[in-house]
């Protein structure tokens, strides 16, 4: 019953990437009302690195990744070439990218073993490995499914070694601007030192490129994209 202005309140107050002593940016709410959902398509390029683009690639084929736990998430993030994770990066941005939702991906996936782990990655690049990092200084968003759950989140079963399964999840929440000069990077590795169970390594996941799509939510949408996307 208190009289405090607060409904006429901005929604939602985030402490920006450059904010000096942790003061909030107001926004109308959260999800910003202007991100829109962008799909971005994968290009081949593994042991080394694939492209993200706004246009489906013409028969970009399969690529496979090994799964082993002893490499980190930041390590095969930074690694030039490797056989442990798929990386596909966006152009040198040439404006801000705003962030702010759920980003989404579907993956179409085979693995050559009954059981596996697939991990998701945003990524923010080069990789700031600098003393003053901060917590949206590389990593945009990530998240982590159990191909055996394919079909539900409540039941898994075996997944038939080469046969192809179809997951679409969500990432985690976020609101984060991605500066011009970076790179967004979507990373798709097995096991998540950090975060997942550390089977034997040696389990081959394979991704089919054309049934795996990655959904960005945009301030500004497509065309903040577009305009940000240029080679």
């Amino acid at each position: 019953g208190v009289k405090n202005g607060v409904k006429k309140a901005p929604k939602a107050w985030i402490v920006r990437e450059k904010d000096e002593r942790d003061e909030p940016t107001p926004y109308p709410d959260y999800p910003h009302p202007d991100a829109n959902a962008v799909d971005m398509y994968l290009y081949p390029g593994a042991p080394e690195l694939g492209r993200l683009q706004l246009q489906p690639a013409d028969a970009p084929g399969q690529e496979t990744v090994v799964d082993n736990f002893s490499f980190s998430g930041e390590a095969l993030a930074q690694a030039e070439i490797t056989d442990h994770r798929l990386l596909y990066l966006s152009p040198v941005l040439q404006n801000d990218v705003h962030i702010s939702g759920l980003a989404s991906v579907k993956v179409r996936v085979a693995s050559s073993k009954s059981t596996a782990n697939l991990s998701v990655w945003l990524v923010s690049l080069p990789w700031n490995t600098g003393r003053r990092t901060t917590i949206t200084d590389n990593i945009i968003t990530r998240g982590w499914a159990d191909p055996q759950n394919h079909r539900s989140l409540t039941e898994s079963e075996p997944l038939t070694p080469g046969e192809f399964v179809e997951l679409e999840f969500d990432l985690q929440p976020d609101d984060q601007i991605i500066n011009a000069g970076q790179q967004i990077g979507l990373m798709l590795f097995s096991s998540d030192k950090d975060f997942t169970l550390h089977p034997d390594p040696g389990t081959k996941l394979t991704i089919d490129l054309e049934g795996t799509i990655l959904t960005l939510p945009v301030v500004g949408g497509k065309a903040a994209v577009e305009k940000a996307f240029k080679w």
